[in-house]
């Protein structure tokens, strides 16, 4: 196993971890969302390194660029669909907060494939 894919997945349980010890001061938050968004973050950004993973081993620094596109784009896309769908099924009770929690899970899984991605790419 990678190194990335280890790293990724002890920031999962990390996180998970974090949700779990929380909970009872997250009173208002939707934990089970939170949980789905961090799993979800965790498998996409494993997919990523795999896409960008094979774009490197191709050699031309052009492959890299359109890999590290492609995988951002693809965990922007499927990130935003689930927060829109997030919203649309509890669009009465939505829990603005929720939601931005999310968005900084993707930050942190963005900034730890993305530093990981350049320091293999120089290699």
């Amino acid at each position: 196993m990678s190194r990335f894919i280890t790293i990724t997945i002890g920031i999962c349980f990390v996180l998970l971890l974090a949700l779990f010890l929380l909970k009872d001061r997250l009173a208002g938050f939707d934990i089970p969302a939170l949980i789905g968004a961090d799993i979800l973050l965790a498998l996409l950004s494993i997919v990523s390194y795999i896409i960008v993973n094979r774009k490197i081993k191709e050699g031309r620094p052009q492959a890299f660029v359109n890999g590290v596109y492609s995988a951002t784009l693809l965990r922007l896309m499927m990130c935003l669909g689930g927060i829109f769908i997030y919203a649309y099924a509890t669009r009465e009770h939505l829990h603005k907060p929720t939601v931005f929690v999310m968005m900084g899970f993707y930050l942190v899984y963005s900034f730890t494939e993305t530093l990981t991605m350049t320091r293999r790419a120089k290699q």
